[in-house]
């Protein structure tokens, strides 16, 4: 099998075939008895496995996969059932992630118990071999993601403690770290013990000079649980480590890079001071978009401001500088109180009380000028957001999420935007895949950017990013991290339903299976059928100039292999 592919590969070259990712697989995430897999998934090297999240329903596990012949993955073994971590099933509320050591090792899973905010959560560890289960351990409240240092050494997880609006509670966000680098095929029972060390953004845990008082907080009890919204525009003067929400981290070298969302930020932790050296608020652009979902058509033109908010990141090295990528996907508070549609005139999510009276009079009204459903009516904005001149009223209407990627520079100053893709996303899938634009979303995170993952072939650096709303995945160069360059774009055809792409890996080709690397996307689906999850594998192939370099480097892999 794996001859073959490098032939197929070799035919593809020789047909002129520029980079681009070609659907092996899309196949159903779940096992017997699961519900809302597929998510979030990870790869081992090794065995050619894949581990898949399935949350949801009572059913809290990992669900693994043979992919040795990515064309035709085939179930391996039984779940790895943590449904009984916290007690009885009912007390758990996810299984945010997993993820497989580098050094194949061992896997680990984030477990979240229903008290998200009282009760800490749990990292769990399992055999790759048997997938047993070696047991858990505490992290932070609310356990989001998790990931691993390149040499295996240490675990990072981010601890997002999101706020729970039904209990009006919240735990101090924060990340923990692990330290694996004993750990080895004859202890791994151990792995359970391991020290775990929590830092949440307490001053303690703060470099000197370092502040988190300006960042958005959309856990502020102004926004309050029932009844009217807030009816002035909060000012953020105040450290409030409750209101940090760690969302995902990247590790370069001993820096970690940690999305907080909500916060409209990024953390920088230092893994020898064990500090909390920077944190960049990220500020906000003026981006080109579709505002409204009432149109038969897409309408690229209205300019309107926006907070990055991203979610998924990733992180490369180019020239001894290291760059973070993010999705921008933007993201409301549980309740959706931090937001509103700028329309809104009425009700207890008013937004006549929050607007500046000092604006233009064409900006007040409602039926004509912007705030019509034609102009940007329709659009989600937010509540705790854009006021310039600290009235408590809104100037500048604000939405969350920028609907684009961007690309920072890490400095001593914290990270610089020097790139970002403004209106790309919506301007192509408009142009090049009509069919494929969920209109619906259009007053609400647009295509909405949410997953990435980054990869190396023959030397060149790629960026793969998902649009959770339009079942699509882009793919860039961005070797030039100044300069991306778009290579691919495909959409799963799901007609009416919504498989959206979450968790994404990329596989090398020294790594892969066939010797040609792969792209792993994850979908959670619409949460309505156990068929809707599920998992889609690409081969990844490269420009003919480097791309016959690469089947080479694989085909010198597999003879390494098979002489192993």
């Amino acid at each position: 099998m794996r001859k073959l592919s490098i032939t197929l590969a070799i035919a593809a070259f020789a047909s002129g075939a520029h980079a681009q990712m070609t659907l092996l697989s899309n196949f159903a995430a779940n096992q017997a008895g699961g519900f809302s897999a597929g998510e979030i998934v990870s790869f081992d090297k090794n065995t050619d496995r894949l581990y898949v999240t399935s949350s949801g329903s009572n059913v809290y596990g990992i669900n693994v996969f043979d992919i040795s012949n990515p064309s035709t993955p085939s179930q391996f073994g039984s779940r790895i059932d943590f449904s009984t971590t916290f007690g009885l099933a009912s007390d758990m509320l996810s299984l945010t992630s997993v993820a497989i050591d580098p050094l194949s090792r061992f896997g680990v899973a984030t477990l979240v118990p229903t008290a998200n905010t009282t009760t800490l959560g749990r990292i769990g560890y399992f055999s790759l071999i048997t997938g047993s289960i070696f047991g858990t351990a505490a992290v932070g409240y609310h356990p989001d993601s998790v990931t691993f240092s390149a040499d295996g050494s240490k675990i990072v997880v981010s601890n997002e403690a999101e706020f729970n609006p039904a209990s009006g509670t919240n735990a101090n966000g924060s990340i923990s770290i692990i330290d694996v680098s004993g750990i080895n095929g004859g202890n791994l029972g151990t792995l359970p013990s391991a020290g775990v060390t929590t830092k949440d953004f307490g001053a303690g845990n703060l470099d000197t000079g370092v502040s988190i008082a300006s960042l958005r907080n959309s856990n502020l009890a102004a926004l309050g649980l029932t009844g009217s919204f807030n009816q002035t525009v909060p000012v953020f003067n105040t450290a409030a480590p409750e209101a940090m929400e760690p969302e995902y981290a990247t590790i370069s070298g001993n820096k970690v890079f940690v999305s907080l969302q909500d916060n409209n930020a990024i953390a920088e932790y230092d893994l020898t001071s064990n500090l909390w050296t920077k944190v960049t608020n990220l500020g906000s652009i003026v981006q080109t978009i579709d505002a409204t979902d009432t149109g038969s058509s897409i309408n690229i033109t209205k300019n309107v401001r926006g907070l990055f908010m991203p979610d998924t990141i990733g992180s490369y090295v180019v020239g001894g500088t290291t760059y973070v990528i993010t999705a921008n996907e933007g993201d409301a508070r549980g309740d959706d109180r931090d937001v509103s549609r700028f329309g809104d005139i009425s009700g207890n999510d008013s937004l006549n009380p929050l607007i500046d009276t000092d604006a233009p009079s064409n900006f007040l009204l409602t039926g004509s000028g912007e705030r019509a459903n034609s102009e940007l009516g329709r659009l989600n904005i937010s509540r705790i957001d854009g006021d310039t001149d600290a009235d408590g009223k809104i100037d500048d209407p604000t939405m969350i999420g920028t609907r684009s990627f961007s690309v920072w520079a890490s400095g001593t100053g914290g990270l610089t935007r020097v790139y970002d893709s403004g209106s790309f996303f919506e301007t192509y899938i408009a142009t090049n895949d009509a069919s494929g634009w969920v209109d619906s979303r259009s007053d609400d995170k647009g295509p909405e950017p949410e997953g990435l993952t980054l990869g190396t072939i023959a030397g060149k650096e790629y960026l793969f990013i998902s649009m959770e709303r339009t079942n699509s995945i882009f793919m860039f160069d961005v070797s030039i991290p100044t300069a991306p360059v778009f290579f691919d774009y495909i959409r799963i055809s799901s007609g009416s339903i919504p498989q959206r792409p979450e968790g994404m890996t990329f596989i090398s080709a020294a790594d892969s299976p066939t010797g040609v690397s792969l792209l792993v996307v994850g979908f959670e689906g619409d949460g309505n059928s156990a068929t809707n999850e599920r998992v889609a594998i690409f081969s990844v192939v490269p420009e003919p100039t480097t791309g016959l370099l690469l089947v080479l480097g694989g085909a010198a892999c597999l003879l390494r292999r098979r002489r192993a």
